[in-house]
């Protein structure tokens, strides 16, 4: 039976990294495997994911800080 990544993690200590030329960005990630095994990857970006992205990780981090306390 193949192994299957269960989920993905970024990178640490790796930054993101975008290419004007090819107008897309590289997040660096790590694969999970359900044998408890890792794998390098990258996140490939086009300029529309990138700010879609943006987008949905700022509404996150709104919600974060709403639930800490913060202001709405």
């Amino acid at each position: 039976m193949p192994v299957r990544a269960t989920h993905a993690t970024l990178s640490a200590g790796r930054d993101a990294v975008y290419d004007a030329r090819a107008r897309q960005g590289s997040v660096p990630i790590e694969f999970h495997l359900d044998d408890g095994s890792t794998l390098d990857g990258a996140l490939i970006l086009t300029s529309a994911e990138l700010e879609w992205l943006h987008q949905q990780t700022s509404r996150l981090v709104d919600a974060h800080g709403r639930a800490l306390g913060g202001t709405p």
